[in-house]
């Protein structure tokens, strides 16, 4: 095995909201409220509810999809229900996104894992599903409020690729961004999800297991945190 250059997924591998759950479904009124608030406005209870179930569609932890879709569509969607002008579209994603972002955390390894990589200079990448479409520059403030923006080479979001993982469009889009083949890129994620797709690209997929589950969906490697990643650079004689 000769390995090149390494990709990750974000939520839940290098980073995390802490006290969120997985599904934001739970916490919908309270980031809807904060919505209404941004954009001075006072929605009914029927009105809070069908905003909630225009947010229910678009989560997929409650309805998988591969295609992508805009926060701007979702939004707009959610404007139109409660009557607001399109105009409002800037502020409500911020308000949105923004009340989850001040919950955000990076785990304890991930800067000593991306800092050693990059001192070895193996090239890395950030591959990342998104959330209700949160454009990149959500995505870049929660990277930054890591402190981890210049530890790597490449940001792809869901939104940019089209797809969602299990789809391999972005696993490959990330490799030719490393200039590297599939089978000579890593990818790092916690799901099944990442796990499948790498493996359907070609690329040589590993699972991080922090909570020591045991799940198997076909990874070549198991890791229970990023240090393992370089363990895993070790164990390959042609790592160049």
């Amino acid at each position: 095995m000769k390995i090149k250059g390494i990709g990750f997924d974000l939520g839940e591998t290098l980073i995390f909201y802490r006290d969120t759950p997985l599904s934001w479904a739970p916490l919908y009124r309270a980031a809807l409220g904060k919505v209404a608030e941004a954009c001075g406005g006072r929605p009914s209870p029927a009105q809070f509810a069908t905003a909630e179930q225009i947010l229910a569609r678009y989560n997929t932890r409650l309805v998988p999809r591969t295609q992508e879709v805009s926060a701007e569509e979702i939004f707009s969607q959610v404007l139109c229900s409660w009557s607001f002008d399109s105009a409002h579209l800037t502020v409500a994603t911020e308000a949105f996104f923004g009340f989850f972002q001040q919950h955000m955390c990076a785990y304890p390894d991930t800067v000593p894992a991306l800092a050693g990589l990059r001192e070895r200079g193996i090239p890395t990448g950030i591959l990342t599903d998104v959330p209700y479409g949160m454009p990149r520059a959500f995505v870049q403030r929660d990277v930054d409020r890591a402190g981890i923006s210049g530890l790597f080479n490449v940001l792809l979001t869901s939104v940019e690729v089209g797809v969602r993982k299990p789809e391999t469009a972005g696993y490959l889009a990330l490799a030719a961004r490393l200039a590297v083949a599939p089978n000579e890129m890593l990818y790092v994620g916690n799901e099944p999800k990442d796990v499948i797709g790498a493996c359907c690209a070609g690329v040589v997929a590993v699972l991080i297991d922090r909570s020591g589950d045991g799940g198997n969906h076909g990874q070549q490697f198991s890791i229970s945190t990023l240090s393992g990643v370089n363990e895993i650079l070790l164990g390959s004689p042609n790592v160049s």
